[in-house]
């Protein structure tokens, strides 16, 4: 969405990353937790400054709706093995970070379960907030799903007002 000429190449560029991750993850639970660290504190800090802009803006009634790119037609289509087998990996990719805590309680430190209980609950908390924030601010800035940008993406120029620095934060994170 940030670079909308490197569109064509989303799937190597996907690639190249599931193989930092798979690489990242080999070097075990302790390393990799310091290798995604700063990604994942870049990406909560950027994503809930991102929400509270955005609904201070909201707050203060200086929203304008953003000019929505080509949107995505409904399909209308049948439920299909297809579209079960996707519903079946967003829902495996979410449960992805719970199952990483809950097979991870040894590598925590003492005492181990209070601190992968209390990492649990943060992770909750942080879910819910950002999900929730990006539905309300999705709706206040009448965001429009398009498979040109993402609805981070739309959000983000909305709120930020273009694409300025900020908005390669977000997106970048």
């Amino acid at each position: 969405s940030a670079f909308p000429q490197w569109h064509v190449n989303r799937v190597e560029m996907t690639l190249g990353f599931v193989l930092v991750l798979m690489l990242g993850n080999l070097r075990g639970i302790r390393e990799s937790g310091r290798i995604f660290a700063i990604p994942t504190y870049m990406f909560v800090v950027s994503l809930l400054g991102l929400i509270a802009l955005g609904a201070w803006r909201a707050m203060s009634g200086s929203i304008h709706p953003i000019a929505a790119t080509q949107s995505i037609q409904p399909a209308g289509d049948t439920l299909t093995l297809f579209l079960l087998l996707t519903a079946f990996s967003n829902g495996c990719t979410a449960m992805t970070g719970v199952e990483a805590v809950s097979n991870g309680v040894p590598a925590f430190r003492p005492p181990e379960a209070k601190n992968a209980a209390a990492t649990m609950v943060m992770m909750a908390v942080l879910s819910i907030t950002m999900f929730v924030g990006i539905t309300l601010l999705g709706h206040a800035y009448h965001v429009i799903p398009s498979e040109q940008e993402t609805v981070v993406s739309q959000i983000a120029r909305g709120v930020f007002g273009g694409r300025g620095w900020p908005y390669y934060t977000v997106q970048g994170a």
